[in-house]
C-alpha cells in the first residue's frame, strides 16, 4: 500500500551570508510544514536561521542563501534520520527575508574589508607568539582545517584527503591531531600575519623598498622564527601591496 502521508517537513541546503562574503561550506536546515514560508522557500531565497559551525550550534543569528531545497518525501525521512544518530539537530529556518538588499550586502563586504585591514594593523602592535586571539585566522588555511576534519569523519583515508586538498599527508595528520585551539595557536606562531604591521610599516616608510631587501631584515630578526621561504614571502608582499595601494 503506498503511503500517501504528505511531507511535514523540507530540508533546505544553504550557504552562510556573512560580512566577508558568502561561506564556502554547504549546511542543512529544516523548516516544517506548519511554517508560514514553508511554500515560499526556494533555490536563492534568502533567509534568517542560527550560525553554525562544523558541529557547534550557536544562537547567533544569521542569513543564509538558499541553494536547494529537498521535499520529497523518502529524502527528507533519511535526512532526519542522520540527524537523530548525529546526537544534534539540523537547524531551523527562522524567517524567509522577502525583500533582500543585495546592495547592502555589498556593502557590508566592503565595510568587512576596511574593517579586516585595521584589525590586521592592531592586532600586529605588540602581539604575543602565542596570543592567537589577536591574529586573524588565515581563511584559507582554516578551510582546509575543517575540511580535512569532515572528510576523515566521513570515512575517508589520510591519502584520499592530501589529494583531495592538495597538501601533504603529513599536514592531514598534523591537522587531525590539533583541535581548533591548538590550530590556532600553531597558525598564530608560523604565520607571517602576525608581523603584518610591522611590514606594512616599512612599505609605507619607503614605497620602492625591495622585497628581497625586506625578506633579509625579517628574516634577521626573526630568524626561525618566520617560518616562510623567499617565493612565499614575494607572493605575500605582492598582495600586500595591491590591497594596500602601495605601488612603487
Amino acid at each position: 500500500m503506498t503511503d500517501k502521508k504528505k511531507v511535514e517537513w523540507k530540508i533546505v541546503q544553504g550557504y552562510y551570508l556573512l560580512g566577508g562574503g558568502q561561506e564556502e561550506l554547504c549546511y542543512e536546515f529544516k523548516v516544517s510544514k506548519g511554517h508560514p514560508d514553508f511554500e515560499l522557500i526556494k533555490v536563492d531565497s534568502v533567509c534568517w536561521t542560527f550560525y553554525q559551525a562544523e558541529d557547534i550550534l550557536t544562537p547567533i543569528p544569521a542569513i543564509i542563501r538558499v541553494n536547494r531545497v529537498f521535499s520529497e518525501q523518502n529524502a527528507v525521512r533519511l535526512k532526519l534520520q542522520k540527524e537523530a544518530k548525529r546526537g544534534y539537530p539540523i537547524l531551523p529556518i527562522i524567517k524567509l527575508i522577502e525583500e533582500f538588499d543585495m546592495e547592502l550586502l555589498g556593502y557590508m563586504y566592503a565595510a568587512h574589508s576596511r574593517f579586516q585591514r585595521e584589525l590586521n594593523s592592531l592586532s600586529g602592535s605588540g602581539t604575543s607568539e602565542n596570543d592567537w586571539s589577536k591574529v586573524a585566522l588565515p581563511e584559507g588555511k582554516f578551510k582546509v582545517y575543517c575540511d580535512v576534519h569532515r572528510m576523515y569523519k566521513s570515512g575517508k583515508n589520510i591519502s584520499a584527503i592530501a589529494r583531495d586538498k592538495g597538501i601533504s599527508r603529513q599536514t592531514v595528520r598534523r591537522y587531525l591531531k590539533m583541535n581548533v585551539h591548538e590550530f590556532l595557536e600553531y597558525v598564530a606562531g608560523s604565520s607571517i600575519k602576525v608581523h603584518q604591521h610591522e611590514i606594512l610599516e616599512y612599505l609605507y616608510e619607503d614605497h620602492t623598498i625591495p622585497t628581497n631587501r625586506l625578506y633579509k631584515i625579517m628574516k634577521e630578526k626573526y630568524k626561525e622564527e618566520l617560518k616562510i621561504s623567499k617565493r612565499q614571502f614575494e607572493r605575500y608582499i605582492k598582495k600586500l601591496r595591491e590591497e594596500y595601494k602601495i605601488y612603487k
